[in-house]
């Protein structure tokens, strides 16, 4: 079998190499007869820090997103705005844990260095101990029809399990602190522009707000109740009475979900995604009401309402 030994002087990594029966080495970073720096754990670790800085993100996210879903008590359109941050929340939140689970399942394992494969094992466990709930919780069919309430006690289920994910023991950085083999991996590229990016945001000024889109009728849902009008929408959750329908029209950045729901059950629901898009609620014998998506970015989506009987 192989032979080959890997040794640590002052940070960089040099060979002793031997070989094999067969005439090939074991070292797994390729022949050497010099210092160098071992490409596998350079690899190993640009995964390791890129996977670690999305579940930093995440649970970033998760504690800004748990401020706002807790709004103002008893009122009414503060719950319905938590309700669409709660909807947004749970897809994203969801999304991300499905993604950090494929990025630490992705890492390869270095055998010759037990505890990075210790490392990545335990992230890989926590993440995949949170993650069904998170996706069930999440799950459009199960959201259907639920109020504002329900998908905001939804969502503070996941905050609570992304603040559950444990570190691992011993922690990345402690191994960084103790051990000379992870702080060579600290410094790989990968990890280096990681810490890079995470700086940046850091010190970057807010983004500028985006500019109002222009609307015939400004913000002023109101004049849709003679079922006519051209709105902006500026806020996560607005209702809008159009004839004696009620449309709850839920935003976000990429797109608008309109939701009629009926007296005697059930509900319709359409996500207008893309501008041109349209959908169209009513009642049998009754009135038809048309909603298209005239425009739209980060901040406000212009709606053109129309209806006929």
């Amino acid at each position: 079998m192989a032979a080959g030994l890997l040794l640590a002087v002052g940070g960089v990594f040099a060979v002793a190499e031997t070989a094999t029966e067969d005439g090939e080495s074991d070292d797994f970073s390729g022949r050497s007869t010099g210092p160098y720096f071992n490409v596998r754990l350079w690899d190993w670790a640009d995964g390791m820090c890129e996977s670690m800085a999305s579940l930093r993100a995440l649970r970033a996210d998760s504690v800004k997103k748990a401020d706002r879903l807790r709004g103002k008590a008893g009122d009414p359109a503060s719950e319905r705005e938590s309700g669409s941050v709660a909807s947004t929340y749970l897809r994203s939140a969801s999304e991300a844990l499905e993604d950090i689970s494929r990025d630490f399942g992705a890492v390869d394992s270095l055998t010759r260095i037990p505890d990075t494969e210790r490392l990545r094992a335990a992230y890989a466990r926590e993440i995949d101990r949170v993650r069904p709930e998170a996706v069930e919780l999440a799950d459009a069919d199960g959201l259907a029809g639920l109020g504002a309430r329900e998908r905001i006690g939804r969502a503070e289920r996941v905050t609570s399990l992304v603040a559950s994910i444990k570190e691992p023991d011993p922690s990345w950085d402690h191994l960084v602190q103790q051990d000379g083999t992870f702080e060579t991996a600290a410094n790989s590229p990968g990890c280096v522009a990681v810490r890079r990016a995470e700086r940046e945001r850091r010190s970057e000024p807010p983004e500028p707000e985006r500019p109002l889109l222009p609307a015939a009728d400004g913000t002023s849902v109101a004049a849709c109740a003679d079922g006519a009008c051209e709105v902006r929408i500026t806020k996560p959750a607005t209702r809008v009475k159009v004839r004696e329908l009620t449309l709850e029209v839920d935003r976000n950045d990429t797109e608008v979900t309109v939701r009629h729901s009926y007296p005697s059950g059930g509900a319709v629901r359409v996500n207008l995604s893309g501008e041109g898009a349209r959908g169209t609620f009513g009642r049998g014998g009754g009135t038809t009401v048309t909603v298209e998506l005239k425009a739209m970015n980060e901040a406000n989506a212009v709606l053109v309402i129309t209806s006929s009987q």
